[in-house]
């Protein structure tokens, strides 16, 4: 479907001036058009960013990419964006030597761009002083933003793959105490748009088959690949393949396709790419599937799929502390998902981001009273070493097995 370049400038406006809070389906607010160009311009401004900086690309780049043009459908755009990537640049200018491990960190930091958007939206007779105060606010969110990470990424011990969600949480209880009581702004929540399911589906189908047919066609028709570029291309093709299996999921489920489950499968997609395996995924969404089941009884809406894709920010915990774990840690992880938006109001886009960070902290405190009883800690210490030798043979048959399918479906070399 072509969109007119009129329909297009016109979404844009809207989607600037809408309040961006979570969750803002930027296709219900401006139409399909309109939100797919956001969120390629928000791209073209990161990658035009760490060109700028000279960025060295690592496994992390690539994730975060997707993860900005997945949320850019909800929640970012250039307008509240600007002012926190202001002030990530300008804390990296004061510590050039954190430079090329903090700037896709300073990248993520937009997560906490509805704030910028309430701020210079709130109802006032002085526009202008509206505007200047989500500037400043904007940039120094930006400016904290890097070193609140790597304060709180050592308190999680990197179990939390969506760290940054759960720093920026921490910001946005300040913020939303802020907004709403110092000054007097009320947040609204939104709903989404399932009119154009098809047009997203094609989207992407079309976005997750081309990488796809393309890494394919140049590792079997080309042998003489360089190692660098051999790698590459699998990742590409494990890309498309995470990715067309989030997609399956809301087809299965009979779930339209909004702004929300476009973003969420982006993001999905892209972190396959980087430090967590399917195996270590599994366990943590299957936990999120019987509370939601058990507990919530709405396995077949959004919110659920949401979570459901999500909670491989605790594959991480899973992989050190074990599957049994892992399904107890996503159970957990979603009920705390499903409240956590009260605390900030919605001013964090990466809010399961923050329930991670929650939940690896609770599960960790717990596992901390246990072992304080020495009697406790023993017997627990011994089942869990049994528990642990289960878990890892029945591992072994689930690699096994998926090497068997993965070699039957690309037949192609993986050293």
């Amino acid at each position: 479907m072509i969109y007119s370049p009129d329909a297009i400038v016109t979404g844009m406006i809207k989607i600037v001036h809408s309040p961006s809070n979570l969750i803002s389906d930027y296709v219900e607010i401006a139409g399909v058009g309109a939100a797919v160009t956001n969120s390629g311009l928000l791209t073209l401004l990161s990658l035009f960013i760490l060109r700028k900086y000279r960025h060295s690309f690592c496994p992390l780049t690539i994730p975060v990419i997707m993860m900005l043009s997945g949320f850019s459908f909800f929640g970012k755009n250039l307008a509240n964006s600007a002012p926190i990537l202001l002030g990530s640049l300008l804390y990296l200018h004061h510590k050039p030597e954190a430079r090329q491990e903090s700037l896709v960190m300073g990248l993520l930091s937009t997560c906490l761009s509805p704030m910028v958007s309430i701020i210079y939206l709130a109802p006032s007779p002085f526009s202008l002083q509206n505007k200047l105060i989500a500037l400043i606010v904007g940039v120094t969110i930006g400016y904290i933003s890097i070193p609140v990470f790597h304060y709180l990424k050592d308190h999680t011990k990197e179990m939390n793959l969506y760290n940054m969600g759960f720093s920026a949480g921490c910001i946005g209880l300040v913020g939303n105490f802020a907004t709403r009581k110092l000054l007097n702004i009320q947040i609204l929540p939104h709903r989404l748009n399932a009119a154009h399911s098809l047009t997203l589906l094609l989207f992407l189908v079309l976005l997750f088959l081309t990488p796809m047919v393309y890494s394919l066609i140049r590792l079997k028709f080309e042998s003489s690949l360089h190692k660098g570029v051999h790698l590459s291309l699998l990742k590409l093709v494990r890309f498309s393949t995470y990715g067309f299996i989030g997609l399956s999921v809301p087809l299965i489920l009979q779930v339209p396709l909004n702004g929300l489950l476009v973003g969420t499968i982006l993001t999905f997609a892209g972190f396959s790419m980087y430090s967590f395996h399917f195996r270590y995924y599994f366990f943590p969404a299957c936990g999120v599937l019987l509370a939601s089941w058990f507990v919530f009884q709405d396995v077949t809406s959004t919110t659920t799929i949401v979570i459901l894709f999500f909670a491989a920010t605790l594959a991480p915990f899973t992989r050190k502390y074990g599957l049994l774990t892992g399904i107890l840690s996503g159970a957990v992880f979603a009920m705390i998902s499903r409240h956590a938006h009260v605390l900030t109001a919605g001013v964090n886009l990466y809010n399961c981001g923050f329930s991670g960070g929650v939940t690896v902290l609770l599960l960790d405190f717990l596992r901390y009273l246990l072992f304080r009883q020495p009697w406790l800690k023993q017997t627990c210490s011994t089942a869990y070493q049994k528990l642990m030798i289960s878990e890892q043979k029945l591992l072994l048959q689930l690699t096994r097995c998926k090497d068997w399918v993965k070699q039957r479906l690309f037949p192609l070399n993986y050293e």
